[in-house]
């Protein structure tokens, strides 16, 4: 057990020294996945285990990271909210699972189990979101809700932090210390700025501060986001998963929801205005959901994917595979519940 634990730290170190290496294998066992989808017997589940587990050492080593750097937006909701950090970090992990534990339920009890651990799971991501909504500092519940870190600009921030700490003489290293248990970073008294830009204002820290009064319409807005999949189940299981009833219901509440934050985008924060914009481009997946994709996106894909095949001599080493496998990939990933 002992050796084990040696092992992790040993691995916990070498994460978040290399994280440009590490960033390279998780890309690589993720491409993996894309590799054996229809090349063996049950390729689907694998592919999408491999998939799923390439996603989970990426949210791993990102929490490795994260507490090797000591300061950033995660660990100060962490300070201020155990409990809903917690309840982030069980959201992102079973956002990064459901597809698997979907198709696992297909596979062991058919399609009635499915849809039942589809519904669990649905309602336990509607009840968490809720929550994090009302006691938790964020005034928009992202997806996944804990966002990947972005390793690219982690290694150019770095690269700077170096540049910069090379251009300070060494006497003037010494005027911050770091907290042992929280990992803050406190300036020491001679590290103060001249008395005469100082304003002597208290410092309120992120940590700290509560949390702010999310203006009604938006609240609105995002209430009837949360509840989309709930309404959507519900309307599968009126109208059927082919009928156009339960898309234009999913679709028209994508859309009022957009439209109510956009009409007060005035009283929106910098958060809520980001992830509009990835609620907006996640509004083409409409494009390739039934029965949309069945009746007018299914012919025109396959015969996009056909020319290129036949007539670009380098691209259809992708484009065939990626013609036989749309289908497969729209029955499984393309599902309303999912963004």
């Amino acid at each position: 057990m002992d050796q084990l634990k040696g092992l992790l730290k040993s691995y916990e170190a070498w994460v978040a020294k290399n994280p440009d290496v590490v960033g390279d294998f998780e890309t690589t066992a993720k491409w993996v996945s894309y590799f054996v989808a229809g090349r063996i017997s049950n390729s689907n589940v694998l592919s999408e285990l491999v998939y799923t587990l390439s996603n989970m050492l990426v949210f791993y080593n990102d929490r490795i990271i994260e507490k090797a750097r000591g300061a950033n937006e995660n660990a100060v909701l962490r300070l201020q909210s155990g409990l809903c950090y917690r309840l982030k970090v069980t959201l992102t992990t079973l956002e990064y699972c459901e597809v698997f534990i979907e198709i696992s339920a297909r596979r062991l009890f058919g399609q009635t189990g499915k849809w039942l651990v589809i519904a669990l799971i649905q309602v336990c991501k509607a009840a968490g979101r809720l929550f994090l909504l009302k006691h938790s500092t964020s005034d928009i519940i992202t997806s996944p809700p804990i966002a990947a870190v972005n390793r690219r600009a982690l290694s150019k921030q770095r690269k700077a932090d170096a540049a910069a700490a090379d251009s300070v003489p060494q006497s003037e290293h010494s005027i911050t210390f770091k907290l042992k248990r929280s990992g803050r970073l406190i300036r020491k008294v001679e590290g103060a700025p001249p008395i005469q830009y100082r304003d002597f204002k208290l410092h309120v820290d992120n940590a700290d501060a509560a949390k702010t009064q999310i203006p009604r319409e938006l609240l609105q807005a995002e209430y009837l986001y949360i509840a989309k999949p709930l309404v959507h189940l519900a309307a599968l299981g009126l109208f059927g998963q082919r009928s156009w009833k339960q898309y234009i219901i999913a679709l028209s509440m994508d859309l009022y929801s957009v439209h109510l934050y956009r009409q007060h985008r005035h009283l929106m924060s910098k958060q809520q205005k980001l992830e509009l914009s990835r609620r907006c481009i996640n509004l083409l997946y409409f494009l390739v959901r039934s029965p949309f994709y069945d009746k007018y996106s299914k012919t025109r894909i396959e015969r996009i994917l056909g020319f290129v095949a036949q007539h670009v001599p380098i691209a259809k080493v992708v484009a065939g595979p990626l013609k036989e496998y749309v289908p497969q990939w729209q029955n499984t990933y393309f599902y309303l519940w999912s963004t």
